[in-house]
């Protein structure tokens, strides 16, 4: 399927007390690593930001907000209107463990819906979904009138959801796969996510298999 990608590095990492997107990992930057596995799933990929000079080392093309200070609505916004495909997969830049082989699977599984997200422990993941420009007019609609939450963006759109089980990949004895969709938003995720580096080295660095 023919997608772009868009990375959001738009949210003030308040809770990290850094900024999370520049953090190091093992293998590099957090945001150089995720971009570079986004790029491995659908080519082009957009960084959606409103402070390009800082991550103009990554030799990206950025894309700015147009509603200023809305949050991750605003950034799913801005990417959809430049994005030149009809469908995007959007990741936030706090999941350090996501595989294109994962990404890959959800671009195929999109079917005729407007969106498709992943359910994960019983959490959705809509930062880390698939995303159809139809859903434009409502993401405009929702951030005129101030209507902020991802989940009431989520309740009015055609959204397929897919669980844990639904995944090729996953089985009940592979225990990296809830980590590919881990979240690193505080300075303790940050110290797990370097034990989790350790503990899943061999396997963090395949592409598509995880067990």
């Amino acid at each position: 399927m023919d997608a772009t990608g868009l990375l959001l590095a738009g949210g003030k990492s308040s809770r990290m007390g850094t900024n999370k997107a520049m953090l190091p990992m093992s293998e590099g930057i957090n945001i150089q690593n995720i971009a570079s596995e986004l790029k491995k799933a659908v080519g082009k990929v957009l960084l959606v930001t409103n402070a390009p000079p800082d991550y103009a080392f990554l030799g990206m093309p950025t894309v700015q907000d147009e509603f200023k200070e809305l949050g991750p609505l605003a950034g799913l916004h801005a990417g959809l209107s430049a994005s030149k495909t009809e469908v995007v997969f959007v990741s936030a830049c706090d999941m350090p463990f996501i595989k294109a082989a994962v990404m890959k699977e959800m671009l195929e599984n999109l079917e005729d819906f407007e969106a498709l997200v992943p359910e994960i422990n019983g959490q959705l993941q809509p930062l880390f979904a698939v995303y159809r420009r139809s859903c434009l007019p409502l993401l405009a609609s929702c951030l005129e009138n101030r209507k902020l939450r991802m989940i009431h963006f989520l309740e009015q759109v055609n959204v397929k959801v897919m669980k844990e089980t639904d995944f090729q990949v996953y089985t009940k004895q592979n225990k990296l796969f809830p980590y590919l969709f881990f979240n690193m938003n505080t300075p303790l995720d940050y110290e797990n996510a370097k034990i989790i580096e350790k503990e899943f080295a061999v396997l963090l660095k395949k592409d598509g298999e995880y067990s």
